[in-house]
């Protein structure tokens, strides 16, 4: 009977070892498949018209607003966190941002909090919303990967002339890569409209670990078929994709260690019967 329960017991530890290991993809699935509902529920609804729309009235008057002001209440983290307009109850998210070569798609929450982005990606206070108009830029913030949910974490495999996909309330909008840049935190100039150009900037942490002392930019123009023009990659580029790479062959290693151990374990117990 106890040599029953000591293999019990050792199947039990072989098993929560492994779901450990494990539970960053077990949670990144969970996580996904939400986001996927919402999503889903986003597609699902036919495009609104714009002509009488409130909300699209509403979001044109603020980003023409924060254009001929020049930005000027975008100063630091705080402006970040503040919701560019107020959506009604029904409404949660300002639509959708899929991005093919990361294999994200993602809910656009209003307001760069910490709880819209546990959720998804965030456009960032005081900057534009994604409306597919000339004189915006729209700031979309996302985690370099959060409890295991992938999110930005693999941003550094866009490249320049790669697609990223907005679908707002009223349509649905392609942008084109256009150039991809490395600052300090603080530097919100670099996220500042330009003039005459519709764009979307992804942002998020970097390096993928070090407490993430920088921020990676994606710069996106909207897509009318132009040429882009390539982008000499920097050292920089290179540093989380590894760190990334070498995080998920040490679990693999890992894993397969456990396993083995166990293994071994669990015979050599049989064999002392």
């Amino acid at each position: 009977m106890k040599h029953k329960l000591i293999t019990i017991t050792g199947w039990l530890f072989l098993f929560l070892s492994i779901g450990l290991l494990l539970y960053p993809e077990i949670i990144s699935f969970i996580q996904q498949k939400e986001s996927d509902q919402v999503v889903q529920k986003l597609e699902e609804n036919r495009n609104r018209e714009k002509k009488n729309d409130l909300l699209y009235q509403k979001s044109a008057r603020y980003n023409d607003r924060i254009s001929k002001n020049g930005q000027k209440d975008l100063k630091d983290v705080w402006s970040y966190k503040q919701a560019p307009i107020i959506l009604r109850n029904e409404d949660r998210t300002f639509g959708y941002i899929k991005i093919p070569k990361m294999k994200q798609k993602l809910p656009l929450y209003l307001g760069a909090t910490m709880e819209n982005m546990r959720k998804g990606a965030a456009i960032m206070g005081q900057t534009s919303l994604p409306l597919g108009k000339r004189d915006s830029n729209c700031v979309i913030a996302a985690h370099r990967g959060y409890q295991g949910i992938p999110y930005f974490r693999d941003i550094e495999e866009l490249k320049i002339g790669d697609l990223v996909i907005i679908r707002n309330p009223w349509e649905r909008l392609s942008y084109k890569v256009t150039k991809i840049k490395v600052i300090d935190p603080y530097d919100t100039d670099k996220i500042l409209i330009q003039k005459g150009k519709d764009m979307i900037t992804l942002l998020t942490c970097h390096p993928y670990r070090e407490h993430g002392k920088y921020r990676y930019l994606v710069y996106c123009e909207r897509n009318h078929g132009q040429k882009i023009k390539k982008q000499e990659r920097t050292q920089l580029d290179d540093s989380s994709r590894k760190m990334i790479e070498e995080e998920k062959w040490i679990r693999y290693a890992g894993m397969f260690l456990l396993i083995l151990t166990g293994g071994v374990w669990l015979r050599k117990r049989e064999q002392g019967r």
